[in-house]
């Protein structure tokens, strides 16, 4: 009887190599085009690539004990937080190398409309500092943002990730952008 995909997260999310290495083969075009996204909203970050990136995330995630989420959703999510993580460890050492001499600028685009930007371009260090303001404030609407701006999922697979109701995340993410908006110093596009 051939394995399912819940039982391959679940083996994974227990540790089990075979089983990461069988979804992240099955998975890497989606892996790969969120990857993609990621390099996008940082404009392009010079000298990484989205090949390199899904390689550097898989590496990563190989280095944990066991994938963090049983479910195909959880899995994105930790999918692009690794990629996020890895955007920004990349542009920090490529800037300290520069000795800070370019801020590398990131336009975010909403998960269900591309053409629909969330922030102008801002700064991504600046923006990474940001989130984590958001998520000392109010560690759900943080979650939300990040699910929803960074990986891309829509309003009813973060709440489902989440366990919470698209109601909930959509005011999470409408005060997210606020807020995010305000201590970057643009103009909301959502307002």
């Amino acid at each position: 009887m051939p394995e399912t995909p819940a039982d391959l997260f679940a083996r994974a999310a227990n540790g089990d190599a075979e089983a990461m290495n069988a979804l992240y083969a099955a998975l890497y075009p989606e892996i790969k085009r969120v990857a993609r996204s990621r390099l996008a909203q940082a404009g392009g970050v010079t000298g990484l690539n989205a090949t390199a990136l899904v390689h550097e995330g898989f590496m990563r995630m190989a280095e944990r004990q066991g994938l963090v989420g049983e479910t195909r959703v959880q899995f994105f999510a930790y999918v692009g937080k690794v990629l996020r993580s890895i955007v920004i460890d990349f542009i920090r050492s490529r800037d300290a190398e520069k000795r800070g001499g370019g801020a590398t600028l990131l336009t975010l685009s909403h998960a269900d409309a591309a053409a629909d930007p969330i922030l102008p371009a801002v700064d991504v260090l600046a923006l990474d500092r940001a989130l984590e303001q958001l998520k000392v404030l109010d560690a759900g609407m943080y979650h939300s943002a990040e699910l929803h701006f960074f990986c891309g999922m829509t309003i009813e697979e973060t709440a489902s990730a989440r366990g919470v109701s698209s109601r909930t995340v959509n005011r999470e993410i409408a005060r997210a952008r606020a807020l995010l908006a305000n201590w970057l110093e643009v103009s909301d596009p959502g307002a």
